[in-house]
């Protein structure tokens, strides 16, 4: 490792953890410091490197003066994990927020059409009722989202827990910890659309399943042109399933935002990653191979509402059976692919 390396390695490693608005002045201005620095000890009778190996010893570790930088004294979520806490909790409150307001509008326009033509005061009461329903749940989804990230994160600066196996911190921090910290590959980075796009997508699933259950299912007219609904899970024994399904779910946006917040792929976050998939996978399959978290009876009460199914009921109940017993086999072959990539990335791009 040169000593131009050593140098841009240790800047890169400051400014990676700054606000993206930050990072390119304080970039230069760290540069600036650094050269300066070196230039005043030029005449002394050490090297090039073991002045500029001095100087960054005198700066510290790089997360404690990416610390220094953003100003941070007292806090629940300290300046290490302070920008990857941001942006997860960003997109938890607008995916919840998002989620629910979707939600409030599908559970509005399905009142409606149920709700009595004629208007009056029990009508007007109920839509007041259901608009009142409405923001207290997309609050507590909020609240909920809230403290959830902020739990995990606190606990993680709680605990110092290294989401990067190669950092050291405090005294002590050394030069020479740059030498296995080389600046990474744009392919070893972690494409943060990727994961917000799982968290969202997650966020989305759990609202499904915990308030709008019923909309997972087909949608039929009847002879009369009404909207109907015929779920896909039976929605009296799906309540038993849901603690379950939210640990897997939970499970999920964790992994995402582990993913976040160490920024590139080692192969510790890909072993962390392959260990959350099993066990989401192992809950997951509990659920889904158990028969009864499904509408059995799906087709014919499809049938029933229209007479398109009717003719074919007996070979879409031979699909509908394998579909429920093999849906399993779908999520272990998605588990297992997304294991077996960010392992692959890991040995790849990164080594513990």
């Amino acid at each position: 490792m040169t000593t131009e390396e050593m140098i841009e390695r240790y800047i890169y490693d400051v400014v990676r953890r700054l606000p993206a608005d930050q990072r390119n002045d304080t970039g230069l201005e760290l540069r600036s410091l650094v050269d300066d620095m070196l230039e005043e000890r030029g005449d002394n009778e050490k090297t090039r490197q073991e002045n500029a190996e001095d100087i960054l010893r005198e700066l510290g570790a790089p997360s404690a003066l990416a610390g220094k930088y953003r100003g941070d004294k007292k806090y629940l979520i300290g300046p290490k994990y302070y920008e990857q806490y941001w942006f997860v909790l960003k997109i938890v409150l607008i995916a919840v927020t998002v989620g629910m307001v979707i939600a409030a509008i599908v559970q509005g326009v399905a009142w409606m059409i149920d709700a009595p033509a004629a208007a009056g005061t029990q009508y007007v009461g109920s839509a007041a009722l259901g608009v009142g329903e409405a923001i207290g749940n997309t609050v507590l989804g909020l609240v909920q989202g809230f403290a959830w990230v902020t739990l995990i994160f606190a606990l993680v600066e709680r605990y110092s827990v290294k989401l990067d196996l190669k950092e050291s911190s405090g005294s002590a921090w050394k030069p020479q910890d740059l030498k296995d910290r080389p600046i990474p590959s744009e392919k070893a980075v972690v494409k943060k659309g990727e994961s917000v796009a799982g968290i969202v997508f997650t966020v989305a699933v759990i609202i499904l399943f915990n308030l709008i259950p019923y909309l997972m299912g087909l949608w039929l007219t009847d002879g009369e042109g009404v909207m109907h609904s015929v779920p896909l899970f039976n929605l009296e024994a799906l309540p038993a399933f849901l603690p379950v399904l939210n640990v897997c779910f939970a499970l999920g946006i964790l992994r995402e935002t582990l993913r976040v917040a160490i920024g590139r792929h080692t192969l510790w976050l890909g072993i962390v990653t392959a260990v959350l998939n099993m066990i989401a996978l192992g809950l997951s399959c509990a659920v889904f191979f158990d028969p009864g978290v499904w509408n059995q009876n799906l087709i014919d009460q499809a049938a029933a509402i229209n007479t398109n199914f009717a003719g074919a009921a007996a070979q879409l109940n031979i699909f509908w059976e394998y579909f429920t017993k093999f849906f399993g086999c779908i999520l272990i072959f998605a588990f297992v692919l997304d294991s077996a990539e960010s392992l692959y990335k890991g040995i790849r791009y990164g080594r513990v």
